[in-house]
């Protein structure tokens, strides 16, 4: 006859069944934070997707360029291999999934300035919807932005946005506005003012300097700084062991700073020659 379990018995049986207790509960993985975080900080996704598209996408020119001009080859930059094959998986890997991406919010950066710059009420209202999808997307500054120009032409404003204009309808980002202080300082060259001319010369500034720089800190192919003072004046040209700068490409890196800096928007309309 089978025995009944006794209240003690059912007591230790109890007692060895694990509680849960709320420690014991799954937490969430350092991915899933990350992925939390970056869906409650909606207006920094362009930003950095921006910025670390053009990370990768100089890195893998930097190992590209690298390996095609023999630099795998030559004993004298065997150093820079690993880190170079690195830069160009790495960077090839984030420009295979953050290029498409990059360039779909410049797409909808394109359609947003295009309806930014529409003087006809009638128009920016049939196109309000790609004009607040877009700025939903590019983040605050954006939507602050796109207040303003409502503002301007009388629109009444979408509800969720609460951000007040911060500089009316006028462009506010480095990037994109051409009304640079060096257009402002030089009125009559009319070409400054054009956003293609005013995105390639930050553009080549940029890349200028990056090559002086890193050519003085860590050297060339050959792992050894140039001296542009010995090529000009004609005297034998010397490798010198880095970190090296000749007072030539001190001139012209710092010419170049300042140029870069002179590229930045201009703080008020007061400060336009005409």
């Amino acid at each position: 006859m089978a025995k009944k379990p006794s209240s003690s018995d059912s007591g230790t049986r109890k007692a060895l069944i694990p509680i849960a207790l709320p420690s014991d509960v799954a937490r969430p993985s350092p991915i899933q934070r990350i992925r939390k975080w970056w869906r409650d900080n909606p207006d920094i996704h362009y930003s950095v997707t921006a910025y670390t598209s053009i990370l990768f996408a100089g890195a893998a020119g930097w190992g590209l360029l690298f390996l095609m001009l023999g630099g795998a080859t030559d004993p004298a930059t065997s150093s820079l291999v690993p880190f170079s094959w690195t830069c160009l998986i790495l960077g090839g890997a984030g420009c295979f999934f953050l290029l498409p991406e990059f360039f779909a919010y410049l797409s909808l950066r394109d359609t947003f300035e295009e309806i930014c710059a529409l003087e006809s009420r009638t128009e920016v209202i049939r196109r309000r919807k790609e004009a607040e999808d877009a700025a939903e997307a590019l983040g605050a500054m954006y939507r602050s932005r796109l207040l303003g120009v409502y503002l301007d032409l009388e629109i009444k404003p979408n509800r969720r946005w609460r951000e007040r204009p911060k500089n009316g309808a006028q462009p506010i980002s480095w990037w994109s506005n051409p009304r640079s202080k060096i257009s402002v300082i030089l009125p009559g060259l009319d070409a400054l003012r054009k956003v293609e001319i005013h995105r390639a010369l930050i553009s080549l500034t940029s890349f200028l300097l990056a090559i002086i720089m890193f050519e003085s800190i860590f050297g060339g192919f050959d792992g050894s700084s140039g001296s542009l003072n010995d090529i000009i004046i004609g005297s034998s040209v010397e490798n010198h062991t880095p970190p090296y700068i000749d007072s030539v490409s001190a001139v012209i890196a710092l010419a170049l700073s300042m140029l870069l800096w002179m590229t930045t928007p201009a703080k008020s309309i007061e400060e336009d020659v005409e």
